[in-house]
This record gives C-alpha cells, sequence and structure tokens, in this order.
C-alpha cells in the first residue's frame, strides 16, 4: 500500500507480535536479545576487521605479493627495464597491494551475510526508523543503506523498495556517504601504520565521521529541497531463525570472487594505465604525465595536506576505489616494507588523516554515478550528487588537517 508523504509516521506493530524468541514482547518491539545484540554493537565491526583481517592481510604482504614481486625481479633481471618495470610496479604492485584487502573484505562479507540469514534486517529497518525520521525518512530506507557498507552500487539499485519517490530520491542522495567495504579496507590497511594501537578509535571514528555527515547532509537536503516532508513506514517482520551456513558461505564466496574478478580486470587495467603514464615520457616518476597531472591539480590538494601523489590516488579511486592503493603502490615502486609502512614514514598523521576522511566522503566509483543516472533517470540530480559530495568531501579534508595539525604541533 502506497501512504502519502504527509500520513502518519511507523506505527508498532500489535502487542504481542514480534519477539524473537516468538514470545510476547512487552511494547511489541523486536527483543534486543541474540543477533539484534551483537549485530549492533558499534565497534564489532571495526574490531573484526582490525583484529582479525589485519594479521592476515599483513601475511599476504609479507609471504604472497612480496614473494610475488621479488620473485618477477629476479625472472626479469635481464628482461628490458620497461617489461621489468610493468610486471614487478605495475601489476604486482598495483594488484598485489589491493588482493591484500581480501580477508579484510571476508570478514565484512561474512557479518552481513549472516545479519542478512537470520533475519535481522527487518528488525534493524524497525529499530532505525526513528532515527530516519530525523533526516525525513523511514526505516524502509535503512535497509538500502545498509547494503551500503558491502557497495553503494546495490544500495542505489536497493531503493526501488521505497514506495515514496521523495524519500527515494533522497535515499540514493545519500546512499554514496556510506563507507562500502572498498573505502572500509582502504581506512583499515593504512590506519594501523599511522596509528598504532590507536587504529580501531580512528577506523571507527572514521565511520562515525561519514555517518555524522551523512545524517547532517540528509538534514539540510530534506529542510532545502523537500520543505522538511516525512514519510510513513510500515513493515511486516519476522521471527528470527537459525543461520544456513551453506547459504552464508555461498554469499562470502560469490562476493569475495567478485572482488578477486574485479582485481583482475579493471583495476589490472587501472594499474597498467597509471604505471604507463607515472613512466613516460622520460621513464621518471617526477616527471611523468600523472606528476604534471598531479602537480596540476596540488593546489587544491595542498589545502588538504595532500601532494600530487595523494591526489592522483584520489583520482585514480573514481574508476574503483581499490585503486587509491593500486595508484600508490605504483607510485611508490613499493618493495619489502610494504606500502603501508613507507606511506606511514613519508606523511604525518595529519596528512593520513586528511586523506582518510577525503576518500571516505569523496565522490563515489564510475559504477555508483551510473546507477545514480539510471535511478534517478535524471543529468541532473547525477551532476548535483558528484558536485554534492566533492564539496562535502574537500571541506571535510581541510578542515580535517588543519584542526588535526594544529593539536599535533
Amino acid at each position: 500500500m502506497n501512504w502519502p508523504d504527509g500520513a502518519c509516521s511507523s506505527h508498532p506493530p500489535a502487542r504481542g507480535a514480534n519477539r524473537a524468541d516468538g514470545t510476547v514482547g512487552p511494547l511489541g518491539r523486536p527483543s534486543d536479545l541474540g543477533a539484534g545484540h551483537s549485530g549492533r554493537h558499534p565497534g564489532a565491526g571495526v574490531l573484526a576487521h582490525v583484529y582479525g583481517g589485519c594479521p592476515l592481510q599483513e601475511l599476504l604482504e609479507t609471504y604472497v605479493v612480496g614473494a610475488l614481486a621479488e620473485g618477477a625481479r629476479g625472472w626479469l633481471y635481464s628482461a628490458p627495464p620497461w617489461l621489468f618495470g610493468l610486471l614487478a610496479d605495475g601489476i604486482v604492485g598495483g594488484v598485489g597491494a589491493v588482493l591484500t584487502f581480501l580477508p579484510i573484505l571476508f570478514i565484512f562479507f561474512a557479518a552481513m551475510a549472516f545479519l542478512e540469514d537470520v533475519g535481522y534486517m527487518a528488525r534493524a529497518a524497525y529499530v532505525m526508523d526513528s532515527f530516519m525520521h530525523l533526516i525525513g525518512l523511514h526505516g524502509k530506507s535503512f535497509l538500502p543503506l545498509f547494503l551500503g557498507f558491502g557497495c553503494n552500487v546495490p544500495a542505489i539499485l536497493g531503493t526501488r523498495v521505497i514506495d515514496s519517490h521523495r524519500a527515494r530520491l533522497l535515499t540514493i542522495l545519500l546512499a554514496p556517504l556510506v563507507p562500502c567495504t572498498a573505502r572500509m579496507a582502504i581506512i583499515i590497511f593504512l590506519a594501523p601504520a599511522f596509528f598504532g594501537p590507536a587504529a580501531p578509535l580512528v577506523a571507527w571514528g572514521l565511520v562515525l565521521v561519514s555517518l555524522g555527515v551523512l545524517a547532517l547532509t540528509g538534514i539540510v537536503l530534506n529542510r532545502v529541497l523537500f520543505q522538511g516532508r516525512r514519510s510513513a513506514f510500515i513493515m511486516e517482520l519476522p521471527l528470527y531463525h537459525l543461520p544456513n551456513w551453506r547459504t552464508i558461505g555461498l554469499s562470502v564466496w560469490q562476493r569475495s570472487l567478485s572482488f578477486i574478478r574485479k582485481a583482475g580486470t579493471v583495476i589490472l587495467v587501472v594499474s597498467v594505465v597509471v604505471w604507463v603514464l607515472s613512466t613516460l615520457p622520460g621513464g621518471s616518476a617526477k616527471e611523468s604525465y600523472l606528476a604534471r597531472l598531479g602537480k596540476f591539480l596540488e593546489p587544491a590538494g595542498r589545502l588538504m595536506g595532500l601532494d600530487w601523489r595523494l591526489t592522483v590516488a584520489l583520482l585514480s579511486s573514481f574508476v574503483a576505489k581499490e585503486n587509491s592503493i593500486a595508484t600508490l603502490g605504483v607510485l611508490f615502486h613499493t618493495g619489502e616494507g610494504g606500502l603501508a609502512t613507507l606511506l606511514a614514514a613519508t606523511y604525518p598523521p595529519a596528512t593520513a588523516l586528511a586523506f582518510l576522511v577525503v576518500q571516505i566522503l569523496f565522490v563515489p566509483c564510475v559504477a555508483t554515478v551510473a546507477a545514480i543516472r539510471q535511478e534517478t533517470s535524471s543529468w541532473r540530480w547525477t551532476v548535483f550528487s558528484v558536485g554534492l559530495l566533492l564539496a562535502v568531501s574537500l571541506l571535510a579534508g581541510a578542515v580535517t588537517f588543519h584542526i588535526a595539525a594544529g593539536v599535533g604541533r
């Protein structure tokens, strides 16, 4: 049933329904026991990424990517310099750095598949309904926004479940502000090197910053563009059930395989292109075409403490977010020390924090922009979304850098 935008907001279900164990709840609200309690723990996801994914990622970087790079250097010792650089620095340095994300993404995919399979997602929408009303949305918008933690593309496509055109459009505009797995992987990849034991707090703080900007942007857009109107919310809540581990395993496998395919196609192509642009015309990265582009844009990046290499890494993320790390891997010609360690030795923490803030709020990948165009059927809203995210990310990065630099003095 379609409800008008001005209709009354969420109605609680009838008394005695939807308890997690099938018994009567005192207010008819979903029980917070079981999956609901652990699934909403604020730090669980980030802590699992840092303490579970990072050691595995370091092992991959040291024993797999490092070994491949050294092997390529040994095999190609007598090869032409351009072939040596292309394989050792372009392909292994770029794609290899991105493949080390896989343990981090595996943990996130498993957590998301578990919550989806036990039936918690509908309850999460109900629990979040009151908060969503603060930005002019309702609980049903929470579902596609939550999908954004996996990938912003299905998040935008998932807005089709929203009945109200106004609420759907606002959800589409806000979805790119949800940090996807690629953005989270970049944060988890770099934060431990720059911030050491404080990395979990920094990573969780960046997620909160992203969600805070999402809420603030939603409030402003709802009041400015949609005159503060609200939408009603009605949803049937299923019972909890035991997870099907086969289904969860298949979901994790399919999502992980999709990431590997992307690393073997899009990221491979971008890594090769970045290597070519960073080598021509004279073989020096500092005098290359890519350096010229980065130095042309460096005045804007300098406001956020970013040099031309970090600026170019941000630009390459428009193709795919993982390309930021691939680009830096190519530009820094990473050796045994690893990219994260080399970056930590090159940039101060204020610059690193500003870069991560910009990265988590920056214009989404081209696939997400295409999805926005498809779902809104409007270039005007697509350009508006890109311009809004560009302005918000650059402003947030500049503010973060100057505050962090001031505190660090």
